[in-house]
């Protein structure tokens, strides 16, 4: 069975590969049958310089052209198309970068301007590794439940970062210097079924217990939910 572009799957394979593609810690991700959208923040080169709007043709902000052009520079040997806009309406510049084949817009924002919460320090991986995981692990529980009912369900996920409630216990015993490393929230991605047929709900919770890892418990979790934890990331599946 061949996954098409539209189906919940492949989208979220294609959330993955621009997380990978462009060193994306995403600080919201939304997955639905519009597509992905992912909100990151600007990498550090293009903090060097900093600006504050209004903007206008003549008065570009630096922040927007130097992630601009890096993007470009890093898609420059690929044949795939990527849309480019500067946003300067407000006091603060932002860059939307669409890929239409994958069906991903990416909106890059100052660390001023970004939703209130946990922002990783530079290079920081654990969470957005651990994150990927947690996708590949939805992607393959989707691609069961096709191959099973010819085709898959809608769904819709969401990423949020609420405190993680094991991290005293991660951190104990580890020293001061050190405890930086270790994230104190939780990737936290809801998955919601609530378009599922009771046939089609069926066969996804047989799909995730046949996907996750050897040492990868699924716990209930409200109604005819699951929830499961891969590293630092939490996935929790709606019952209904």
């Amino acid at each position: 069975m061949t996954t098409t572009a539209r189906e919940p799957s492949a989208l979220i394979d294609a959330a993955v590969g621009v997380m990978q593609d462009l060193a994306i810690h995403p600080l919201a991700l939304e997955i639905d049958d519009d597509g992905v959208r992912i909100l990151a923040a600007m990498r550090g080169h293009a903090l060097r310089t900093r600006s504050r709007g209004p903007y206008s043709q003549d008065n570009l902000p630096p922040e927007a052209l130097d992630m601009a052009a890096w993007i470009d520079l890093r898609f420059s040997v690929r044949a795939e198309p990527v849309e480019l806009t500067i946003e300067g309406g407000g006091p603060w510049p932002r860059l939307l970068m669409q890929l239409p084949a994958r069906r991903v817009v990416v909106r890059y924002v100052v660390p001023e301007d970004a939703p209130p919460g946990y922002q990783p320090e530079p290079n920081e991986v654990t969470l957005v590794g651990d994150l990927r995981l947690a996708l590949g692990y939805l992607a393959s529980s989707l691609r069961r439940v096709g191959a099973r009912l010819g085709g898959e369900p809608a769904v819709t996920l969401t990423l949020s970062y609420p405190d993680d409630p094991n991290y005293e216990r991660n951190v104990t015993g580890i020293p001061e210097e050190f405890r930086r490393l270790i994230p104190p929230v939780v990737s936290n991605v809801r998955v919601d079924r609530s378009r599922f047929s009771r046939k089609q709900r069926a066969a996804h919770d047989e799909a995730l217990r046949e996907s996750a890892y050897s040492d990868q418990p699924l716990e209930p979790w409200e109604r005819h939910g699951f929830t499961t934890r891969i590293g630092s990331a939490r996935v929790q599946v709606s019952g209904s």
